[in-house]
């Protein structure tokens, strides 16, 4: 009787171990995931603005490195390219209807896409689809591989459309958290964006856009 007392409490302490030792999944913090969408609910009303920056492209075996003017509305974007001294390198115009760009020399090229037209006449491509976006610090749409965020919920790291992005720092601009430095990777291309200057809902034409203040 008292040896089969002992191995029913020996038993019984065996299982009660092997229950403590199993390790349960840590949960992700909610509170994190809800600051992240509501800095992305913030973010997706921006549909039009203007910046000023600069802009450097390492590929092979073209590269580039100046300064840019973009100004982006539902209707399409203008892009200005510079060289380092200030001579305008290119201008890129989209619509709904295709893409133009007119180089230094006034020559005027005509494509569907901008990438394959930027690959082209420039000899690397500009991520056109995703960038107005990434450039706010938002997925564009579709399928995003991987993401990550600080403490803030503003974007650190961005994998979406074979591109690997990284935001390292951001400005207060008319209350919302916008990025001023951006890298965007792929096999082919290494940009970075330098964004001096902000503008949100400008009017394409409008003039030069202002500082961006405030916090970062």
């Amino acid at each position: 009787m008292r040896l089969a007392c002992l191995r029913h409490f020996s038993l019984t302490l065996f299982l009660m171990l092997s229950a403590c030792s199993v390790v349960q999944p840590r949960p992700q913090p909610s509170s994190s995931v809800a600051v992240h969408e509501q800095h992305l609910a913030d973010v997706a009303h921006i549909r039009q603005f203007a910046i000023h920056g600069r802009v450097g492209v390492q590929t092979n075996p073209r590269g580039f490195s100046g300064s840019m003017q973009w100004q982006h509305a539902l209707t399409g974007d203008q892009i200005q390219l510079f060289s380092p001294l200030g001579g305008q390198v290119a201008q890129i115009s989209t619509t709904a209807h295709g893409v133009e760009l007119v180089t230094s020399d006034g020559k005027s090229y005509q494509a569907a896409d901008a990438e394959k037209l930027t690959q082209q006449t420039l000899g690397w491509s500009l991520p056109m689809h995703g960038l107005p976006d990434w450039v706010v610090g938002r997925p564009a749409s579709g399928t995003v591989k991987d993401a990550s965020w600080d403490t803030m919920g503003r974007l650190t790291m961005l994998q979406q459309d074979g591109w690997d992005i990284e935001y390292a720092d951001y400005i207060n601009v008319d209350g919302h958290q916008l990025p001023t430095r951006i890298s965007l990777r792929s096999p082919q291309l290494n940009l970075k964006l330098i964004v001096e200057n902000w503008q949100l809902k400008p009017e394409l034409g409008s003039s030069t856009p202002t500082p961006a203040g405030g916090d970062s």
